[in-house]
């Protein structure tokens, strides 16, 4: 017990990124929902390279990657986070899905992490492993959830590898993002063929001119 309870206050503190501050719904440490990317990028320090176009209509849906840069596992106060994922619809951050390290976490029990995010987020709103997982997560387990109007907190755990994830999610902008993802896989359905007919054109277009290159320089080198 003597080792394990500075763990839990270590991860308190960490997890938070704020020495148990009450923090709203709409944030994870420095990230607020339904921030612009350009704003992500300055506060995470990511490469705006880095973002991803998934869809461009109906809605322009947009992911960034930020994982952490290497520390030695030996730093006694490590930052448990392995890696960040930010969503956005139209501009607007409507997802955050943090990955934890399992080497920075070890020893936490699942009780250990409700009990710190707890700290920042209040009591929970959902304790039971019956509870659905996050859309996209079908294999994971709900640790806890904590819900406001207009957003949701879910602690998982994965199955295989598993690893704990914290998903925060705008109810508004991910219930439009849904649609618009949907649809969007429908029009490139419909646009496929079309898509696939053009591209065969180009490519034997670019083969042709590729060939008439090589005939007009040979022809102009060629010796009998």
């Amino acid at each position: 017990m003597n080792i394990r309870r500075p763990l839990v206050i270590a991860a308190g503190l960490l997890l938070s990124g704020h020495p148990a501050v009450a923090q709203d719904m709409s944030r994870y440490r420095s990230y607020v929902l339904e921030s612009s990317v350009a704003s992500v990028v300055v506060a995470s320090g990511a490469r705006a390279a880095d973002t991803k176009t998934l869809h461009q209509r109906p809605a322009t849906i947009q992911q960034l990657e930020w994982r952490a840069p290497y520390v030695d596992y030996r730093n006694p106060l490590p930052d448990p986070v392995r890696e960040i994922s930010f969503t956005f619809y139209n501009d607007a951050l409507y997802q955050v899905i943090v990955s934890y390290d399992r080497t920075r976490t070890e020893g936490l029990t699942d009780h250990d992490f409700v009990e710190s995010l707890s700290t920042v987020y209040g009591a929970t709103t959902t304790t039971t492993r019956t509870s659905p997982p996050p859309e996209g997560f079908p294999d994971s387990t709900v640790l806890a959830r904590w819900e406001s109007a207009d957003s949701s907190l879910t602690l998982t755990r994965g199955a295989y590898p598993p690893e704990v994830q914290l998903i925060l999610v705008s109810k508004p902008l991910s219930a439009r993002a849904r649609i618009a993802v949907r649809e969007a896989i429908k029009l490139d359905a419909i646009e496929a063929p079309r898509r696939e007919a053009l591209e065969r054109e180009k490519e034997a277009g670019d083969a042709l001119a590729a060939h008439e290159k090589a005939r007009s320089a040979n022809k102009a080198a060629f010796r009998p």
